[in-house]
């Protein structure tokens, strides 16, 4: 059992005063969105999807530095 000790009104130790929780109407988008993705989504498709978007930006990624290298650099034809 917890103790619990009275303070006087002239203390110096202030009783800690927690805020209540919050509960709203209407949940938040994020909330929202959150609760939809657990409902729905499996790990095989976060990760199909992680994979998908890591597999993108590599491709991007290696085109830029084609480009690049096609714009800067000179390309010796074969004798």
């Amino acid at each position: 059992m917890q103790q619990v000790r009275k303070l006087g009104p002239f203390t110096e130790q202030q009783p800690s005063v927690t805020p209540l929780r919050v509960t709203a109407l209407h949940p938040s988008v994020g909330e929202r969105v959150r609760a939809w993705a657990r409902r729905t989504l499996t790990e095989e498709t976060v990760t199909e999807v992680a994979l998908g978007i890591f597999t993108l930006s590599l491709l991007a990624w290696l085109f830029v530095g084609l480009q690049h290298a096609l714009e800067n650099y000179m390309i010796i034809p074969w004798p």
